[in-house]
């Protein structure tokens, strides 16, 4: 019976944080009320109470989650050495396909993580860190040029993949292949003819 009741408050919980993404998402933190994420969730607000201290409680557990599942997957994707120098193209573009699935997988969360979040410039600053020290150690492996700046490769790279975020999967006009076909392209063969 206790197995039950654990099963139904995870349950219940989810509920609440997927409530919760969709009015954060739509309507913003300060808009969002916790009645207006009960409702939607179809629950009582002492419900919310048991699983979540207030709403800012929410919102940080939503976008810790958030970044730390994105931290893992961008540490798991650098480059191995025993990849071909003249077979990287695919590894790289299987790392950018599976960077846009991530966010595409819950736009409204990624639009808290990214965007909503109060400290999201500083936040997106951590993620180019960690893509130039990827970008860093496969240029020491002899994948990249060695006269190219990775830091500013990786401010270029993630520039490239927030704003087709805003401008492309928001709107699911691409999917996260198409969108990491066109990166891949771009950064590995450039625009000249």
């Amino acid at each position: 019976m206790a197995r039950e009741i654990g099963i139904k408050g995870k349950e219940t919980k989810l509920r609440i944080k997927e409530a919760a993404i969709y009015e954060f998402a739509n309507n913003g933190f300060y808009n969002t009320k916790v009645s207006d994420i009960v409702k939607r969730a179809n629950l009582s607000q002492p419900a919310f109470y048991l699983y979540f201290s207030s709403k800012d409680a929410i919102f940080e557990e939503l976008i810790s989650d958030f970044r730390s599942r994105l931290q893992t997957l961008m540490e798991s994707q650098r480059l191995s050495s025993e990849i071909v120098k003249d077979e990287i193209t695919q590894p790289v573009l299987l790392a950018i396909e599976t960077l846009f699935e991530f966010f595409a997988e819950d736009l409204n969360l990624t639009k808290i993580g990214l965007i909503l979040a109060h400290d999201s410039e500083s936040f997106k600053k951590n993620i180019i860190m960690l893509l130039s020290k990827n970008l860093i150690h496969e240029q020491e492996l002899g994948f990249y040029r060695s006269d190219l700046s990775m830091e500013i490769a990786a401010v270029c790279i993630f520039g490239m993949i927030e704003q087709l975020i805003i401008s492309c999967l928001f709107d699911k006009t691409y999917t996260p292949k198409q969108l990491a076909e066109e990166v891949v392209q771009l950064v590995m063969n450039g625009m000249v003819k």
